[in-house]
């Protein structure tokens, strides 16, 4: 599918923090690139390219807000303006929360899953959208893990 035929994708509230979080993350790697230019030569196209980055995830900072609010508003969003950066945001918090929550169980703690199902709902919906590749194996892994220990926990023994 073409990215900018994806259309509109609405972040619910209580998902905006991902959004914002992965957002940041992809700002600070954009920054780490160009400060190495400070002390040694990158070349032109990873210069030009991390700076390209770094002003798409600023405008896409600056359209979603800069800091959580209690009660945070849905947020409409334009995926064919940011197709990529919009996914990889989310799927990187997504990430970070499946892996958390697997920490945590192997450690003998019971977490809350809270959001963590209705963001890789979100996820999915917007790799389809913008006609992104399925993931990758590992991640499925630990989506099955996080399902598996969501059915044991509706059980009531654990």
């Amino acid at each position: 599918m073409n990215p900018s035929a994806a259309g509109n994708v609405t972040i619910t509230g209580k998902l905006v923090r991902f959004l914002r979080s992965g957002v940041k993350r992809e700002l600070a790697a954009s920054v780490a690139i160009l400060a190495i230019e400070v002390d040694t030569n990158i070349d032109r196209e990873t210069y030009y390219g991390a700076l390209a980055r770094f002003d798409a995830a600023r405008t896409l900072l600056d359209a979603i807000g800069v800091s959580d609010e209690s009660e945070p508003e849905d947020v409409e969003l334009d995926l064919g303006r940011w197709p990529r950066l919009v996914l990889k945001a989310l799927e990187s918090q997504h990430d970070a929360e499946l892996i958390r929550l697997g920490d945590a169980d192997a450690s003998g703690y019971d977490l809350p899953t809270r959001d963590v199902p209705a963001l890789g709902c979100l996820v999915a919906s917007i790799r389809k959208k913008v006609g992104a590749p399925p993931r990758r194996a590992q991640q499925s892994c630990l989506e099955r893990q996080i399902a598996r220990r969501r059915s044991r926990r509706s059980r009531g023994d654990g």
